[in-house]
């Protein structure tokens, strides 16, 4: 048995297949056998006990002499002898597994429209607009931070009517933006409400400029054009072009509205025709969405997260070394000790 070991010397590297006891096995068919050792010290002791006695025994109530007292010691040694051979024939290893990654994170700057329009009730369901739009951002943030495929990109949140606000600077931390969103709400001064889509868009590709990633993204959700002039929003797709950024639009509204026709005294659904989201988008080499319900939200983020992919590098290189040396070396050793103990001081032990 320990000669099969012995041939195993010349492979070095090996393929882990089963862990016993923190330990690396490459062949774990041989561990079964140890459960016959209980059966092999039985059979091995009852075979030395079947052995006639030399002398007549003539005095019972000898006292035990340490002889006596420890002649299982022999057969002990043995049986942890064949046991460290098998543990050798399973062959266990110590490995190291080397780990690179190389990961190209997107900067994300989630823009979301705060004016007094957003308060209107969703068709269906008479939520507010706001809320709904306030789920999905979150949603989607939540997801890029914790990519299943174990990278996480940095997300900042700013907030827009007729003036920006940094609502969240860039983060890794998911809770962050859950927690700004979870108390959030429509801007409440008049004299601050407004949609100034050029000045958010400004904002956002300002914040991206000191950004180190070779992908940087703007997301902005609102359910109207730009009302305020402050600045022009094409100029700022124009900008962010400029600097690589890409801006994804979505639309948060109706596809079609009703409409009071003076000429025919009726009510009529008009298409809603939105022009500037969509500009953006094409300038800036993105895609425009135009969502009427949550549902509809929810997968354009959905397509959103789907187009800007997190691109990674991974190799793993796995070193495993043969430990099977040490366990033959202690069989060696324990059986030694046996033979040695049973041509000595047990020879004349049962």
């Amino acid at each position: 048995m320990i000669a099969l070991v012995l041939q195993e010397s010349g492979r070095t590297l090996a393929q882990s297949q089963v862990e016993f006891m923190g330990v690396s096995l490459a062949d774990p068919w041989f561990l079964p056998l140890l459960l016959l050792l209980p059966l092999v010290a039985w059979l091995a002791r009852e075979r030395r006990r079947a052995v006639p006695a030399r002398a007549p025994m003539i005095a019972q109530d000898l006292p035990r002499t340490w002889r006596v007292r420890f002649a299982w010691l022999p057969l002990g040694c043995e049986v942890a002898a064949l046991a460290c051979a098998l543990f050798a024939l399973a062959r266990p290893l110590d490995g190291k597994v080397h780990l690179t990654s190389e990961n190209e994170g997107v900067d994300i700057v989630l823009l979301l429209d705060r004016s007094t329009s957003m308060e209107q009730g969703q068709e269906g369901s008479g939520e507010r607009r706001f809320d709904i739009a306030k789920r999905a951002v979150e949603d989607f943030a939540v997801r890029r931070m914790t990519d299943r495929e174990g990278a996480a990109d940095n997300i900042c949140l700013v907030g827009f009517a007729m003036f920006t606000e940094l609502l969240c600077p860039f983060t890794l931390d998911a809770k962050a933006i859950s927690g700004v969103l979870k108390d959030l709400d429509v801007e409440q001064r008049r004299d601050l409400d407004g949609t100034s889509i050029g000045l958010a868009v400004s904002e956002a590709v300002r914040l991206l400029e000191l950004s180190q990633a070779k992908s940087k993204v703007v997301v902005i959700l609102t359910d109207g054009e730009d009302t305020t002039g402050l600045i022009d929003p094409l100029d700022s797709a124009r900008l962010a072009a400029e600097k690589g950024v890409r801006i994804y639009a979505v639309f948060a509204g109706p596809r079609t509205v009703t409409r009071y026709d003076p000429l025919t005294s009726r009510r009529v659904s008009i298409p809603v025709r939105v022009k500037l989201l969509p500009a953006l988008a094409k300038v800036t080499g993105a895609r425009f969405f135009h969502a009427q319900d949550e549902q509809e939200l929810e997968e354009a983020y959905a397509e959103i997260e789907r187009l800007e992919r997190t691109p990674r590098i991974e190799q793993a290189q796995a070193e495993h070394f043969d430990l099977y040396r040490v366990w033959v070396l202690a069989a060696l050793l324990l059986f030694s000790c046996a033979q040695l103990s049973r041509h000595t001081w047990a020879r004349r032990t049962p």
